[in-house]
């Protein structure tokens, strides 16, 4: 009997080593994979630091996946390997097993809460998160925040201490701090958990409301799972709303011109050049000599040199588009490829292999198109920036800055003013289920890299986040921005 029992042992010790043996195989599986499509299919691996970096982090990532690590253990490593490239557009999404593991260690504050520019505020719970969020508590035990109320600390930590860590994580270009508050703005409290993997049953939370400032022990719990979904269903909603926008033009007090672009996804073709040739007859036919131009919370999208060609006129250079790694069969296993962005891929490779065999010197320069010099504004400037101003917004915000003499007003643009890799390939790995964006192509602004790429973005003028119970917002922004350089002017 004895015997029997030991050989029972044997075998469950021997299956679950074999069981880790095998997790392990697939975590590093998925690294080397990882590894060798951003070689394959990243436009430059070293647009913001050395390859020796990017394979540095990609070595000390297979050595640390020696053993098996839980999946938010696995997405904390993963996502400081994919942010040594500096590059916002190339980021990591976590998988359902991430969420799931989140959820079951219930150690979050039971309140939900996001970023509003670089302050946090309290939501609303919906009543699923009311009755769950507090699991286990007595009802004496059972305190939460109110909604609107600014949180100004979480056990000790300010927002800025909590971004410092959660930034490990998050994709940025130049590693700006700015795009990594956009990025975590609805998910603060998930990116909190994986950035702080201490154990604790309560947080003490210091928060203000109604103008007092107030201390605060909280017990941890479910995180509010429902309010979270219910809200990034909202703004997805909205988001595939502002893919279809092109902008929206008006003249404000009958003396300023006012441009709003919440995104440059479909800002191309006829009907854009016409809504910009119309806005542009409109300013000067009414001789208005004062601009602004309002990016924040633009992501990005089409590379803007037809809006440039009314500010600085035509056959300006503004850059180069590089398409460096274009479409090849057979190096595509694990993109998605039933997507827009695949299958423009796929088309524009072929497009620009066609037109690099008609045009063997061609050096994917980008310069402004004809533009009928009556319609070129030569007046002021101001472009609105903040955290989410990214990709071709930003370039935007850089080409009015430094080619349009424009005054930046609002906080600094979350992406770069001088290069980086974009296209959007989804890369799904097999095993921990991560989502990746791969960006084949590599763009440039006209100006020589800086040794120092945040300073350009600095506003000339800085307005700090708003109250979120504040109404007509864009109102007080483009009165706070007249104020600040048109009046006297």
């Amino acid at each position: 009997m004895k015997v029997f029992n030991f050989l029972v042992l044997a075998v469950i010790l021997l299956c679950s080593f074999s069981d880790e043996e095998k997790e392990v195989r697939l975590q590093r599986k998925d690294c080397e994979l990882l590894r060798d499509m951003l070689v394959r299919k990243e436009g430059r691996l070293d647009i913001h630091v050395p390859n020796d970096t990017v394979a540095l982090a990609f070595e000390n990532l297979y050595a640390g996946l020696d053993v098996e690590l839980p999946f938010i253990e696995l997405y904390r490593q993963f996502g400081k390997a994919i942010s040594t490239i500096q590059c916002g557009h190339t980021k990591l999404w976590p998988s359902g097993r991430v969420y799931g593991e989140w959820n079951n260690e219930r150690m979050s504050l039971p309140c939900d809460y996001v970023l509003i520019g670089k302050k946090l505020f309290v939501t609303d719970l919906v009543k699923e998160d009311k009755k769950k969020v507090n699991f286990g508590k007595r009802k004496s035990q059972q305190k939460n925040l109110s909604k609107n109320s600014e949180i100004i600390s979480i056990d000790g930590e300010t927002v800025p201490d909590m971004m410092n860590k959660i930034g490990d994580f998050i994709s940025s270009d130049e590693n700006g701090i700015d795009f990594k508050y956009a990025n975590s703005t609805h998910l603060f409290e998930f990116f909190r958990n994986v950035a702080y993997r201490d154990r604790k049953d309560s947080v003490e939370v210091v928060y203000s409301a109604k103008r007092d400032t107030t201390s605060i022990y909280l017990y941890t719990g479910y995180p509010p799972i429902f309010s979270i979904k219910k809200r990034l269903e909202k703004l997805e909603t909205q988001q595939k709303k502002d893919l279809k926008n092109i902008g929206k033009y008006s003249v404000v007090k009958s003396k300023y011109a006012y441009f709003k672009f919440v995104s440059f996804y479909d800002c191309k073709g006829p009907k854009y050049e016409k809504f910009l040739e119309k806005s542009f007859k409109d300013i000067e036919k009414k001789e208005i000599k004062k601009l602004i131009v309002d990016v924040r919370g633009n992501g990005g999208g089409q590379l803007q040199s037809s809006f440039m060609k009314y500010i600085v006129g035509s056959n300006k250079f503004l850059g180069k588009y590089e398409f460096n790694k274009t479409f090849k069969r057979f190096t595509n296993r694990y993109l998605r490829k039933r997507t827009e962005l695949y299958r423009n891929y796929k088309k524009s490779s072929r497009i620009i292999r066609r037109f690099k065999r008609k045009h063997p010197a061609y050096d994917s320069e980008l310069y402004t198109g004809y533009v009928d010099e009556d319609l070129i504004f030569e007046g002021d400037i101001i472009v609105l920036t903040d955290e989410g101003t990214f990709s071709a917004a930003s370039l935007l915000a850089c080409h009015l800055k430094t080619l349009g003499k424009a005054k930046i007003v609002g906080q600094p643009a979350g992406g770069s003013f001088f290069c980086g890799n974009s296209g959007g390939l989804e890369m799904v790995l097999p095993y921990t289920k991560f989502s990746v964006m791969i960006n084949p192509f590599t763009f440039w602004s006209q100006l020589p890299l800086q040794e120092d790429p945040q300073a350009i973005k600095q506003p000339d003028m800085f307005i700090e986040p708003i109250n979120p119970k504040m109404g007509k917002k864009d109102e007080w922004y483009i009165t706070k921005a007249i104020q600040g350089f048109f009046i006297g002017k």
